[in-house]
């Protein structure tokens, strides 16, 4: 590197030498601006080969606010035929980083049964019901383990359409420790039946 250093040097020299021997200002405009580049360049240039970049996995607390795409993970299993089942069962599983194995049921006119597992900050999952709009509902409960651990939670929710031809939707979430907003956004459309 020092010797890397010391040829820029001695190349500026020389572009001075030159330059100063050449009549025109534009001609030594052009040639103190090759300077400049040539002199950038050297004190860039490295004969140690470049690192490759290794693979890290970013602390939970800088990760992005942005939501992590719902996924459905799996259907519900059906009931065997000649069973009945005393609790209707919901379709869907959801889940993504910070939370697996949710469920939504409806249990009565405005009230749905919200059962699964988060991995969240001293196991508090924050809620929003909107409709697109507007945001009907909004709330927190608590799991039965903060994270690192799976905390299993069950949760009843009361919410009442605005609009009675509008889907809503359940957004569960973790709120930043480090400035309160929504992390890790799991949305989930209420079942209608």
């Amino acid at each position: 590197m020092k010797r890397d250093f010391l040829f820029s040097v001695q190349l500026g020299r020389m572009c001075i030498n030159i330059i100063s021997k050449i009549e025109g200002d534009t001609m030594k405009k052009f040639l103190l601006l090759l300077l400049t580049a040539a002199v950038l360049h050297g004190c860039s240039s490295s004969s140690a080969p470049a690192e490759q970049p290794t693979e890290t996995q970013p602390p939970a607390a800088n990760e992005p606010a942005t939501p992590a795409p719902t996924q459905p993970q799996e259907p519900a299993p059906a009931p065997e035929a000649g069973q009945e089942d005393p609790e209707p069962t919901s379709d869907m599983t959801y889940g993504n980083d910070i939370f697996q194995k949710v469920t939504v049921t409806k249990t009565g006119e405005d009230t749905f049964e919200v059962k699964g597992q988060a991995r969240v900050f001293e196991g508090v999952v924050n809620y929003v019901v909107e409709d697109g709009h507007n945001e009907l509902a909004e709330g927190s409960f608590t799991t039965s383990a903060g994270a690192p651990e799976w905390g299993d939670f069950t949760y009843t929710l009361k919410v009442k359409k605005a609009e009675p031809n509008s889907t809503l939707l359940l957004i569960l979430f973790e709120k930043s420790a480090k400035d309160g907003s929504r992390r890790m956004e799991l949305i989930i459309p209420l079942p209608e039946k």
